[in-house]
């Protein structure tokens, strides 16, 4: 599994627009991400972040290269700033210490 992880500081007369974009962007994600959502830092004020999961990494790359994406790209660098753009593989952690 894969994941796509955006931050971004969008200032408080900038955050209605920012949010119809991403409304716009959200019917475009392709059917196999397998979850995504975006989340306002309730202890940050203007901080968005924006995250999803894929199944392959082909997958990810693909919809990195999308118009969708780079709405989303563009609407945290105009409408203010892109603090973070990474992805990337995810590991299988055990809750159980004794499991193989």
């Amino acid at each position: 599994m894969y994941y796509l992880k955006l931050s971004g500081f969008i200032p408080e007369n900038k955050q209605r627009e920012f949010e119809q974009t991403y409304r716009l962007v959200s019917t475009q994600i392709p059917r196999i991400c397998r979850s995504y959502s975006i989340s306002k830092d309730a202890l940050d004020e203007g901080i968005y972040h924006f995250i999803s999961y894929w199944p392959f990494r082909s997958s990810l790359e693909s919809f990195s290269r999308s118009a969708s994406f780079l709405m989303l790209i563009g609407a945290f660098k105009t409408l203010g700033e892109l603090h973070e753009n990474v992805s990337g593989e995810m590991t299988e952690i055990s809750t159980n210490p004794l499991k193989n």
